[in-house]
């Protein structure tokens, strides 16, 4: 089976976790098709397992990194910041002082 995957929606990134974690129970081959979409050709180790169910453990898959993706952006200055604090001998240390 194949699937279009916009990769405006879902990065190279994305795409490349969500393959991995999806390699135990399919083999997967990815191709470019243009710059906003790729090809995944998707072969289920167990032929027991429809076309249905691969597309929506996939698209789950997906989803879940993109959500990962955009938690680790949206907390990655307030990790910045924690870490600087842990790790600072200076106890006055502020946000202003990281992003010099």
């Amino acid at each position: 089976m194949t699937i279009k995957i916009d990769r405006r929606i879902y990065n190279d990134s994305v795409i490349s976790k969500a393959i991995y974690w999806l390699s135990g129970d399919f083999i997967i081959v990815r191709s470019i098709l243009d710059d906003n979409t790729e090809l995944l050709s998707i072969t289920a180790n167990n032929a027991n397992i429809d076309e249905d169910a691969i597309k929506t453990k996939l698209m789950q898959t997906l989803n879940d990194f993109k959500l990962r993706q955009i938690v680790a952006d949206e907390t990655r200055d307030i990790k910045t910041i924690l870490y600087a604090k842990a790790f600072a001998e200076d106890e006055d240390l502020n946000e202003e002082d990281i992003h010099d």
